[in-house]
């Protein structure tokens, strides 16, 4: 059960397919960036949770402001990205501060990311 500004379980299975789609496509290179700019923090990558790209309307936390602001409703607890390295939630859920353990991000200066198990992390959070 939500409370309308939480994500369904549909809600959450129908972005965990969009990610699957994307990274399955051969030409697939991921993409993040970690805003450092004082004031205006944030994240966003091409394959996570942290895409507003994934956003429809019907899940849109600002819906009447769609598609201009796509905010993304929060996840419920049992919402894990498939790209948090976490083995427990924080105190809010899964939804905050899995930047410090979130497996895009942490190959981030390197860049050597395996899409296989990217692509295996993801069959795991759909339930495969």
């Amino acid at each position: 059960m939500t409370n309308g500004i939480q994500l369904t379980d549909e809600q959450y299975q129908r972005v965990l397919r969009k990610i699957e789609t994307t990274i399955a496509q051969d030409d697939f290179k991921v993409s993040c960036f970690d805003s450092t700019f004082p004031g205006d923090k944030y994240t966003e990558s091409n394959c996570g949770f942290c895409n507003d790209e994934y956003t429809d309307r019907d899940m849109a936390l600002f819906p009447k402001q769609f598609p201009e602001r796509k905010s993304m409703k929060y996840r419920q607890k049992n919402h894990k990205c498939p790209f948090d390295e976490r083995n427990a939630p924080n105190v809010i859920g899964w939804g905050c501060g899995c930047f410090g353990k979130c497996y895009l991000f942490g190959h981030l200066g390197e860049q050597n990311w395996n899409l296989s198990s990217m692509r295996e992390m993801v069959k795991r959070a759909i339930g495969e």
